[in-house]
């Protein structure tokens, strides 16, 4: 618990702190949804949790103390989320804007130009897959008595961890929103975790995980609330990637499938639909969506 605190609660909030004047000055700035011009590198504060993160580990074995279970739990996660950051703040700074969402970076990949943000979508379906094959690596010698049962669960976990990275994104287009959908899916995934995964944790491991979850968004929550920055696709992304793989994790084959499809349906809906239309038509979405806001001046 204490190690959660420490590695990825306080030093990212410190980090985030001490530099958010060098992003302001420095960092790409764009329009927000209403005109105001804020700078994208929040997203950055993901990267630092997990160089803290990694160095935590490191320290525990260096110094003979025990690892906990949620630190074990996480290490498969390294180069899940460090790829996704770095790519998704690739995309942020220099990527093509005219360029979005599936139907875009897809259309110009067919027209034999790759965008960075399809190069982003593209490396974080293979880091999805890299992530759940390492989970299974020491159940190859089960495959003969169990391949098509390993293999569906390795690929219903990669289309889990990359379709909710992106499931994240999509809400990113209000201050905290994405932080709003973020918590409250967290609650969720660590609820299924611990009712059972492919790695039993303890209650004080669920605990410790919601800290180390809860950490990037408490160091970056007032930034974007308060409309100073955008988390970018590298923080919204890494957060999407995060909870993918809590649920790739956790949940049994049924609803694996379920979630599967149910993502797959939001992102194919989003190309036709516009999320903030539906949040801003219903009244308690758009009193959610507003809390901690600043007032719109007309």
């Amino acid at each position: 618990m204490i190690s959660a605190l420490i590695f990825c609660v306080a030093i990212p909030c410190i980090f985030m702190a001490m530099l958010v004047r060098s992003l302001e000055e420095t960092a790409p700035h764009y329009p927000n949804y209403r005109g105001t011009s804020v700078y994208n590198g929040l997203g950055v504060v993901w990267f630092m949790w997990l160089l803290s993160l990694w160095a935590g580990a490191h320290l525990l074995v260096v110094t003979g103390s025990i690892q906990p279970n949620w630190m074990s739990y996480l290490l498969p996660i390294f180069p899940l989320i460090a790829g996704t950051c770095i790519f998704g703040l690739l995309d942020d700074w220099v990527g093509d804007q005219n360029a979005k969402g599936f139907r875009g970076h897809i259309g110009s990949l067919f027209r034999g130009v790759l965008t960075t943000g399809g190069t982003k979508l593209l490396a974080i379906g293979f880091l999805s897959l890299f992530t759940m094959i390492s989970l299974y690596w020491g159940s190859w010698e089960h495959l003969t008595s169990d391949w098509a049962g390993i293999l569906l669960r390795i690929t219903l976990g990669t289309c889990v961890i990359a379709l909710m990275a992106n499931t994240v994104n999509l809400f990113d287009l209000r201050p905290g929103r994405a932080g709003k959908v973020y918590a409250l899916s967290l609650v969720l995934c660590l609820l299924a975790v611990g009712l059972g995964g492919i790695i039993v944790l303890d209650w004080p491991d669920i605990v410790a995980l919601a800290l180390v979850g809860l950490g990037p968004l408490l160091a970056v929550w007032r930034y974007d609330i308060g409309e100073r920055g955008m988390l970018g696709d590298a923080g919204a992304n890494s957060k999407g990637a995060f909870l993918g793989y809590l649920l790739a994790t956790a949940l049994p084959l049924p609803l694996l499938i379920g979630v599967t499809v149910a993502l797959l349906v939001l992102n194919v809906a989003s190309e036709r639909f516009s999320f903030s239309e539906i949040i801003e038509g219903n009244r308690i979405l758009k009193k959610l969506d507003g809390l901690g806001r600043k007032d719109i001046v007309e």
